[in-house]
């Protein structure tokens, strides 16, 4: 579907009804923030402005509700992460424009939707041995074109500033990597200690990333079943228009 007049009008209409829709109770998933995301994306996905924060030329009619989606996931995700952790919000950034907390959030979101379950974290730290995997995630080499937008959700719909500041960054992978093993090192152990118990290896910590994304993936699923339901409603109310009732 492309995003039409009647379309714009159904999104916008999802977030509000997202607050007024009962919730079953084994969901588990915070409705009031799944509104305020919806509203947020439904906002930023169809904004050309958005995109040109980042340098990318998007023709927004091409996009279709799978981006929607795609925005929506993680910034719930992000937004859990934060609620776990909100002394993030105050550390600083890794590289201008690049906040430490978007790359914790960064690494737990995709390697758990990439269904693997090792970072090493604590061996890349050690020795900076076995940090292949944190080095994907984190400084991937992303051309970003307006075709391939979709790989690269997390960044462009969390963290606008965060492609900007890569794209700046001539060394690239080596030096967003760097500077996010320093940012770590400067934390307060405590603080560290508690990165560990959502970036580490042991079960615990993959359990808590698990049970994150999950709950995502329960919001986003929730968040399209109402779109949904609000555009059967009006395909409906315009049928019933059209033959009079």
């Amino acid at each position: 579907m492309r995003f039409t007049v009647k379309d714009l009008i159904i999104l916008f209409v999802t977030s509000s009804a997202l607050l007024l829709t009962p919730i079953r109770s084994d969901a588990q998933i915070n409705i009031k923030l799944l509104a305020k995301m919806a509203k947020s994306c439904h906002k930023d996905v169809v904004s050309v402005s958005y995109y040109k924060k980042m340098g990318l030329a998007i023709n927004t009619k091409t996009l279709d509700a799978s981006f929607l989606q795609k925005c929506v996931k993680p910034r719930y995700y992000y937004s859990l992460v934060m609620s776990r952790f909100p002394w993030l919000s105050s550390t600083r950034e890794i590289m201008p424009g690049y906040p430490g907390s978007v790359v914790v959030g960064q690494l737990a979101y995709n390697v758990q939707k990439a269904f693997s379950d090792k970072l090493y974290l604590l061996e890349c730290l050690i020795n900076h041995s076995e940090c292949g995997r944190i080095h994907e995630v984190i400084a991937s080499d992303y051309e970003i074109l307006a075709e391939t937008v979709g790989r690269y959700e997390y960044l462009i719909y969390v963290c606008p500033s965060c492609v900007v500041a890569y794209n700046d960054v001539s060394a690239s992978r080596t030096a967003i990597l760097k500077a996010f093993i320093q940012w770590f090192l400067k934390l307060d152990k405590p603080k560290r200690r508690e990165l560990i118990l959502l970036l580490g290896d042991e079960d615990k910590a993959r359990e808590l990333r698990q049970s994150i994304y999950n709950e995502s993936e329960t919001a986003v699923n929730k968040y399209e079943s109402v779109r949904r339901q609000i555009e059967h409603e009006e395909q409906e109310r315009r049928r019933q228009e059209l033959i009079g009732n």
